[in-house]
């Protein structure tokens, strides 16, 4: 009778590529009385963000991630002392431009100037990014089937078949930077922000169950 054996590997793949892209996230809030006032400063914001990206000379969209409006109250949590405030809106945005610190530039300094208030994210991004999430994957595919190679043949034994694959998303390594308010009101040139992007890292994790049976045997 032939014994089997498990062997449980863990594989890891990192893959890397350089940035081709830039993902703008924008939050605009708006708090006003009542509820219409509110809404109508909100959309007014929002569309002087997008003119502003527009004359900035990108064809891009911009795009709503999300979108919340709620009461605001003084004491919230108290009953008999709270008081009515009126409406916190937000509304969350962002626009994907091509790798150009000139746009950038443009596109800050427009938003800056628009009176929005708004508070901006910049992240360097990779478009094709399942491309590069399926490379990740199959490295750590790799990886593990190397290590199971490796303790099969230091205890005299041989790969016979896999019993279960697990894989899951690790973490994304890539630039992302903040600028408040004040930091925008100060960009008043034409001058673009002085980033320079580094690489945009994806790494995945696969876990096998490897079944093993001493070499030789059938």
């Amino acid at each position: 009778m032939n014994h089997t054996a498990e062997i449980k590997v863990t594989g890891h793949g990192l893959v890397s590529a350089m940035p081709d892209a830039i993902q703008i996230s924008i939050t605009v809030i708006s708090k006003k009385p009542d509820y219409p006032q509110t809404l109508a400063h909100l959309n007014e914001r929002v569309s002087a963000i997008g003119r502003a990206v527009s004359r900035a000379g990108t064809p891009e969209k911009v795009f709503t991630k999300s979108y919340s409006i709620e009461e605001v109250w003084s004491d919230p949590y108290d009953l008999e002392k709270r008081v009515f405030q009126g409406y916190e809106a937000t509304q969350k945005m962002n626009v994907t431009t091509p790798l150009d610190n000139a746009l950038l530039g443009r596109i800050v300094n427009g938003i800056s100037e628009c009176k929005a208030a708004p508070s901006l994210r910049i992240a360097f991004v990779v478009k094709n990014f399942d491309a590069l999430k399926k490379a990740a994957r199959i490295e750590a595919a790799h990886r593990a089937k190397e290590a199971a190679q490796d303790l099969a043949g230091a205890s005299a034994l041989q790969l016979v078949s896999i019993r279960s694959i697990d894989f899951s998303d690790s973490r994304v390594n890539g630039g992302d930077y903040g600028l408040s308010v004040s930091a925008l009101a100060q960009l008043n040139g034409p001058s673009a922000p002085e980033i320079e992007p580094d690489v945009v890292s994806h790494e995945e994790v696969v876990h096998m169950v490897w079944t093993a049976t001493a070499k030789g045997s059938t």
